[in-house]
């Protein structure tokens, strides 16, 4: 390119390619507009060549051009230049002859130019950027009549008419783009929700579905839908009608227009299986004609709830609310003559804000006059900045009253025009309504930042987070600070690094990625996680956008857990061998599933005065015990800061215990047992775990009881089999005594059958192990009834009437009759003269409050306890038993484990005696 003239770069070469620069013009393909003014200025002006000429600063390049073939050419070339010096149109009738262009290429060679006429191009800043000009081969000594000068000047306005035009299609197009990113956004995190949409209008009766709402519905992508043979149809029928009569509440234009509700999807005609649970929102769209209000369309969504149906879940369901975006904004041109303050409006004026240009005063008081009152003063002080001289091009975003009183968002933009020495001539802009936008825009916040879901924007190439709603902060106990700006590595675990990693490079090598995934989080607390991820990712153009909305489901994970290890214990629990086993399977399970080395099981004897709930021997807990004898459910996060448990604080800290979870295990009002889980740190314990631990203890208590009752039946069976070894020794010495002294045969024999019947009776309460309550001293009597010869004072009974319960008669029994018997055999009832005496009392005491080693048991309360004692007297001298078979275990265990009592048995040379002390509620229960 050649150096330009020094005339061109006095000519205030600078704000020329400034406002080259504006236009965007240089170098774009041929237009139309453009070609149509180069023709009309060749026919006008009777000349082959005509050109729109457009000077930089080192070449003119022609934007439309005819009869010329070349597209620029350099400024030494260049007879426009003259042009830019004055601002009318410059005519040269014979270039040959003229002493500024006589030596110019284009006239001394090819194609041999002698005669030119241009017209500039000047912008509403006054600054010249080119001609429209017209050349000839010939010289034309007269030149240009005055009407082809006025028409080429004209035709000249003409194109920087089409300029302003260019430049101002281009603004609007750049607000479009911004629009269209942000409809892109709400509808990726629309489909990151995993929500569907539909669209029914009511004019046409046409229902438009989504692919997510069609496999809602079992629908293919290709199948017609309609709302009574579709939507209707493959509802549930019992949420049909329902569904029905919502919608149609919903149209009803005088309502509220919304709709809301939840049902069911089926398959086929709606007689098939459910599909899914499905709540879906809608919105009514009217049309106002005044008073007027017509229903046009219904558009809503449609979210898949399935899955908190099923689990009844309490999570609050996160409703995304879709807006419609409506036409696109107008541009309001504006030229404000500073000097004579006159201010011409475009038809834009009255289309996008409703001022009809009688009601408009043209003038700068009553554009500032229409801002919001709020926005007023800085609007005022701003431009009046730009026009004092502080700068050339000036915008704002303001609110701008329309016609109807509303205000609008508006994005104004003005460039000054300077005369000379600087003094402010005239601005021209253009206000663009950004309401519409700004809804959009703050809607989208409001459903990413109100969300009950965390959601985050994702650069996918390096991973970074770019956006972040409050929800996600929390789920993640970090600030904003902490996630946006940051790589998204960071929150993964070092576990999963190789899962993580492959899906970052699939969203970096542009994979369109719709997904749904569980994977786990580390919070800044540095706590494991779980969550649901919806991914959603798109490329439009160079860029790739991914939204990710995340969804904390530790709870949801650890009920899953908890449920699948009670289902372990039951089938554990339902083969253990004995307490031993049930107790080892419950400290596996509740180790494993509380990820904790302490969890057990353990049993607690009545007097005990600790607790086994570590490794190794019981330890002292007194406050522990009084608050689990109490019934009491242990939920401590910390023992070290509960004053309670102060007592114990040595003991814990012995076993490295800081956090304590215990359910004790309870049997007819005492202590027996107790479920527990310790943890090494202080620990919340959540109510689900605490719920969990109740559940394991309940099914323990079951397998505890059930392994006692069949220890029970076990032990009947082997006292039957005891009882039938006994028969023929029992048949024997009912005989002998009742014939012992006989006189009468007939009475002996009578006496000896009834016995004998006595005998069998007995048997039958032992083998069906039922019984009635009944009178303690009617049971004694029926167990010793056999042993009664007639002979007087040979069995003596004595104390208070008490009824007994059926566990407690059957057990008595046993005992009673198990005494007679070794009585029988080697007792007062072997031999004549022999007597036996049973008696009983009630007293009130503290039950246990003096042990066998003399210590008492102050946290008893007072209750009644029973005292029963067999005496035997005349009998053979007795001698202690050097070994005890199952009839003594029977006496001793039998009874006094049937009701929580105790018994001592005494071998005195002079006669046994056996006495058996128990609480009176004992014997009372009757289960």
């Amino acid at each position: 390119m050649s150096r330009p003239p020094d005339d061109l770069a006095s000519q205030g070469e600078a704000e020329r390619l400034a406002a080259l620069a504006r236009y965007d013009i240089l170098d774009t393909p041929a237009e139309d507009a453009f070609d149509d003014a180069v023709a009309l200025a060749a026919q006008l002006c009777a000349a082959p060549t005509a050109l729109v000429s457009l000077l930089t600063d080192d070449r003119q390049w022609f934007k439309a051009r005819l009869g010329f073939a070349p597209v620029e050419t350099g400024l030494d070339r260049s007879i426009c230049v003259h042009v830019l010096a004055g601002r009318d149109v410059l005519v040269i009738p014979d270039l040959a002859a003229d002493p500024r262009t006589r030596a110019n290429p284009l006239v001394t060679r090819e194609p041999g130019m002698r005669f030119y006429a241009g017209a500039p191009l000047v912008t509403p800043e006054r600054v010249a950027i080119g001609t429209l000009c017209v050349l000839d081969t010939r010289p034309r000594p007269g030149g240009l009549s005055e009407a082809q000068r006025a028409g080429l000047r004209a035709l000249a306005r003409t194109v920087m008419t089409q300029l302003e035009l260019r430049r101002g299609i281009a603004a609007r197009r750049m607000e479009a783009a911004a629009l269209a990113d942000s409809e892109l956004r709400l509808r990726l995190a629309i489909e990151a929700a995993g929500t569907g949409i539909f669209d029914y209008d009511l004019v046409t009766g046409i229902l438009s579905w989504d692919g997510r709402t069609r496999a809602l519905f079992g629908v293919g992508p290709d199948e017609a839908v309609s709302y009574a043979g579709t939507f209707l149809a493959r509802l549930h029928p019992e949420d049909r009608a329902r569904t029905d009569a919502a919608v149609r509440a919903a149209l009803d234009p005088a309502g509220p227009g919304l709709f809301d509700a939840t049902y069911r999807t089926v398959v086929g005609d709606g007689a098939g299986e459910v599909i899914a649970w499905v709540a879906a929102r809608g919105t009514l769209v009217v049309e106002r004609d005044g008073a007027t209000r017509r229903a046009l369309r219904l558009v809503g969504t449609v979210r898949d709830v399935t899955a908190e149906r099923t689990a009844q879940a309490a999570i609050a369901a996160t409703e995304e609310r879709y807006r419609l975006v409506t036409r696109a904004t107008n541009d309001a041109i504006w030229d404000w003559d500073l000097a004579a303050d006159h201010v011409l409006w475009n038809e834009a004026l009255q289309a996008a804000y409703g001022w009809a240009p009688e009601a408009v005063e043209p003038t700068g008081r009553w554009w500032l006059d229409h801002v919001h009152p709020e926005d007023r003063a800085g609007v005022e002080a701003d431009i009046h900045r730009i026009i004092a001289g502080e700068g050339h091009d000036w915008h704002h975003e303001y609110r701008f009253r329309r016609a109807d009183g509303s205000y609008a968002d508006v994005l104004d933009r003005g460039s000054m025009v300077r005369g000379p020495g600087g003094t402010p001539l005239r601005m021209i802009g253009a206000m663009l309504d950004l309401t519409e936008r700004n809804r959009v825009a703050a809607q989208l916040r409001a459903v990413v930042e109100g969300a009950n879901i965390g959601i985050v924007q994702i650069d996918p190439r390096t991973m970074v987070a770019l956006e972040a709603n409050p929800k996600l902060c929390a789920i993640w106990a970090a600030e904003e600070s902490d996630i946006v700006g940051q790589s998204m590595v960071k929150w993964t675990p070092e576990a999963d690094a190789a899962e993580r990693d492959h899906l970052h490079r699939r969203l970096a090598a542009g994979e369109i990625v719709r997904e749904t995934l569980e994977k786990r989080f580390r919070r800044k607390d540095g706590r494991l996680i779980w969550c649901r991820v919806n991914i959603v990712s798109q490329v439009r153009g160079e860029a790739i956008q991914a939204t990710a909305m995340i969804e904390d489901i530790t709870a949801e994970k650890a009920a899953e857990a908890r449920q699948t290890a009670l289902i372990e214990l039951g089938d554990g629990l339902r083969d253990a061998a004995g307490p031993a086993e049930i107790h080892r399977i419950a400290a596996g399970l509740l180790g494993r599933t509380f990820a904790l080395a302490e969890a057990g099981c353990t049993a607690i004897e009545a007097a005990a005065d600790g607790l086994a709930i570590a490794r190794g021997e019981p330890a002292p807990f007194p406050a522990t015990l009084a608050r689990l004898r109490r019934g009491e459910i242990l939920a401590v996060p910390d023992l070290a800061g509960d004053p309670s448990l102060a007592p114990d604080a040595a003991g814990y800290a012995a076993i490295g215990a800081r956090a304590l979870l215990g359910v004790p295990l309870m049997r007819r009002g005492d202590l027996v047992g107790l479920v527990y889980a310790h943890a090494p740190e202080p620990r919340p314990w959540e109510p689900g775990e605490v719920d969990f631990v109740r559940e394991v203890a309940g099914r323990v208590s079951v397998a505890l009881a059930r392994s006692q009752a069949e220890e029970q039946q076990r032990f009947l069976n082997r006292e039957l089999s005891h009882r039938l070894k006994n028969t023929l020794t029992m048949a024997q010495a009912i005989a002998s005594q009742t014939l012992r002294n006989v006189t009468d045969i007939a009475a002996a024999k009578e006496a000896l059958v009834a016995r004998l019947v006595a005998l069998g009776k007995a048997h039958d309460i032992l083998l069906s192990g039922e019984g009635e309550g009944a009178a303690l001293e009617a049971v004694i009597a029926g167990a010793l009834a056999i042993h009664d010869d007639g002979e007087p004072g040979r069995i003596h009974l004595a104390g208070p009437a008490l009824e007994v319960g059926p566990k407690a008669a059957l057990s008595l029994a046993l005992m009673i009759h198990e005494l007679a018997t070794n009585a029988a055999k080697y007792g007062a009832f072997s031999v004549p003269g022999g007597r036996v005496g049973v008696d009983w009392a009630v007293s009130h005491v503290r039950w246990r409050e003096e042990g066998r080693d003399g210590t008492r048991d102050e946290a008893r309360e007072i209750e009644p306890v029973v005292t029963l004692t067999w005496a035997e007297s005349g009998g053979p001298p007795v001698a202690a038993p050097t070994r005890k078979g199952f009839g003594s275990r029977l006496i001793e265990r039998g009874f006094s484990g049937a009701v929580g009592g105790e018994t001592q048995m005494i071998y005195a040379r002079e006669g046994v005696t056996c006495r058996i002390r128990a609480p009176l509620k004992g014997l009372l229960e009757k289960e």
